[in-house]
Formats: structure tokens, sequence, C-alpha cells
């Protein structure tokens, strides 16, 4: 008997292999997965269905001012999506200056199966 899927989860990742392994492991532990590898198309999501997520995975990149971009959209909207935020992000102390606001910032390398973990614990599920 299939098992229902209990989390709503945006995942902001443009790298394929580790989004894939994190889908992979986010399903084990039955989230419901909604992916963007782009964080414009990701604030598309948002705007469109603000209330629709329990939790947002977001990487974020330093050498790229979409990530921090992407960061800013959140914190200005945060009143919309009332839910946790996870970045994963590089191994940088600066990262953490980026959204002190975000429920946890973890550090890549992550296993995608400590990232599943972590992101239950704020799910409420």
């Amino acid at each position: 008997m299939p098992v229902e899927k209990s989390c709503p989860v945006l995942v902001i990742h443009d790298d394929d292999a580790f989004r894939r392994n994190l889908i992979k492991a986010l399903d084990q532990h039955h989230f419901a997965v909604t992916f963007e590898i782009d964080g414009e198309a990701a604030k598309k999501v948002l705007q469109a269905r603000p209330q629709d997520f329990r939790i947002i995975l977001v990487a974020l990149n330093l050498k790229s001012d979409k990530g921090v971009a992407m960061l800013d959209f959140m914190r200005e909207h945060r009143d919309l999506h009332r839910c946790g935020v996870i970045i994963l992000g590089d191994p940088d102390p600066a990262i953490r200056t980026f959204a002190p606001w975000a429920d946890e910032t973890l550090l890549k390398p992550v296993d995608p199966a400590y990232v599943a973990t972590r992101a239950r614990a704020y799910c409420g599920c």
C-alpha cells in the first residue's frame, strides 16, 4: 500500500546529481517534492502558491548573485510563505550572514539523507 506524501517541500538547486539524490532522500521520508533549478522560476512558484510549502530547501552559491537575490526575495516575502527554510551553502563562513532569518544553514558537501532528516524536523509531521 503506497504511503501518502505528508509534507510539501520546495527544492531550489541547480546541481542535477545532488538534486536527484536529495529528491530521492526526501521521497523516502514521504515529502511531496516540487523542485526548481532556477531562482526566477522558484520566485514565480512562491508568488503563485505562497502557502503550499511547509519547507524550502535552497542552494546558495556565493559566486553567483542569483542565490543571494533568491534569499532577498524570500526575506522580503517571509510573511507570505511562513515555512521552514534550510539553506544549502558553500563552505564559507560568510554564508550564515546572508540569511540570519533562515531556520538552518547546512554547509556543502552535505549528505542528501541528512538534509531530508533535518527537513523533517521543520515539517511538524
